[in-house]
């Protein structure tokens, strides 16, 4: 938008004042779905030895059946198909919250609340091993470009997450989530079997001299404290195994810190030109041990934008998956609410997100028409405040009786 065109045109004339500026903002658009939406669970199986052995699923107050920990998805949609219905889908993730595990993740259509998957696990073998079912919040990023940006907040009856950028790594949902008084414990769901999660590509100021309180250190221009968390991966070159130990943001400063870096040694680079704009993140790094050299132990020299990758995140082409497992809680699930910052952008970037007791179906039926020619009908939304406007009249004409 050229700013010289504010005020002229066909646009309403700016009456006094000076600097007018533009200010986007993203608007919370709620689609409403016409079939509803389905439940979601995970059915997990923890132990902290090699877990084996069955138990026994059953849905409602139909029989149960018996279920091996080794079970496949295709198998377990069968077996759960013959129990809910035709319209199960499942697949299987790695589960490591204990050490090790299964999860497998079941949607199907909510019928009532009383209808639940149940599980017995008495029979399933491993240190501490047990099974159950828990409900899976549906969260998801999404742009036909795939070029979202900004922050998001997971509201949750009534508490707030602090921002969460949109690629916000696995460790930072969790973080975030934690700190809710209604969360009580959460796994993030994680890739299917088959697939893997991603690492964010980064460009950063890596410097063998670089210390942050007295610990070994790197700079990235911007603010990342809402994409990554202390204990997030990180490949600084050959190094493979570090983690982040701290992370913060800085304004720029040309006198010390990374800024001194940027100042003394890139002064004409644009990543410098970019930090005194956008200041930078710090990362420190463990292990911290001061004798870890980048040239030595990561063949990994000197330079101001430097390829480093950090954190995790189940990347689906046209945004990020942080669907996530809720094993125990106080507050209402079904009451979650996503809320994109002021500085969501993008390509029609969207957050879908869906609780996990779905919703119900939106259609309905017309019965009682036999002797009715053309029906009009006019839709009207409705919430807590009341109805909204109707809609333009449609006409329907049946073909049938």
């Amino acid at each position: 938008i050229n700013p010289a065109n504010f005020g002229v045109g066909e646009c309403d004339q700016f009456n006094g004042g000076v600097g007018h500026k533009a200010t986007i903002l993203p608007i919370q658009d709620e689609s409403l779905c016409l079939d509803g939406a389905d439940t979601t669970v995970s059915i997990v199986a923890d132990s902290l030895t090699p877990i084996g052995g069955t138990f026994e699923i059953s849905y409602g107050h139909g029989s149960s059946m018996e279920v091996s920990t080794g079970t496949s998805a295709s198998e377990m949609k069968n077996i759960l198909s013959q129990m809910i219905g035709a319209n199960v889908d499942v697949t299987r993730h790695h589960h490591d919250d204990m050490g090790v595990g299964v999860a497998w993740a079941v949607t199907f259509p909510g019928t009532s609340k009383n209808d639940r998957l149940q599980v017995v696990d008495t029979f399933v073998t491993g240190r501490n091993a047990k099974v159950n079912a828990y409900p899976v919040l549906t969260i998801e990023t999404f742009s036909p470009e795939n070029d979202s940006s900004g922050d998001f907040r997971i509201f949750i009856d009534g508490e707030s997450t602090a921002p969460l950028s949109f690629r916000a790594s696995q460790k930072k949902i969790l973080q975030e989530m934690h700190r809710l008084d209604g969360i009580g414990k959460v796994n993030m769901l994680g890739p299917a079997d088959g697939d893997a999660l991603s690492l964010l590509d980064l460009s950063a100021l890596v410097d063998d001299s670089f210390m942050s309180e007295g610990l070994k250190a790197i700079a990235v221009v911007g603010d990342l404290t809402s994409t990554f968390a202390k204990g997030d991966q990180l490949i600084v070159g050959a190094c493979d195994d570090l983690e982040i130990h701290g992370i913060s943001h800085e304004n720029y400063d040309g006198t010390q810190s990374a800024g001194y870096l940027y100042e003394s040694l890139y002064s004409t680079s644009p990543e410098t030109a970019n930090a005194k704009k956008l200041g930078y993140t710090i990362m420190q790094i463990k292990p911290s041990d001061v004798t870890l050299s980048f040239a030595v132990d990561c063949t990994q020299g000197d330079g101001v934008g430097e390829s480093i990758q950090a954190g995790s995140v189940l990347d689906t082409d046209k945004g990020v998956d942080h669907s996530m497992i809720v094993k125990s809680y106080t507050a209402n699930l079904d009451a979650v609410q996503i809320v994109p910052e002021r500085n969501w952008r993008g390509t029609a970037p969207r957050i879908f997100f869906k609780p996990p007791s779905g919703s119900a179906s939106h259609a309905f039926e017309l019965s009682g028409i036999d002797d009715i020619g053309r029906i009009i009908v006019r839709a009207s939304a409705r919430n807590s405040q009341g109805f909204g406007p109707f809609s333009d009249p449609l006409a329907i004409d049946p073909a049938s009786t």
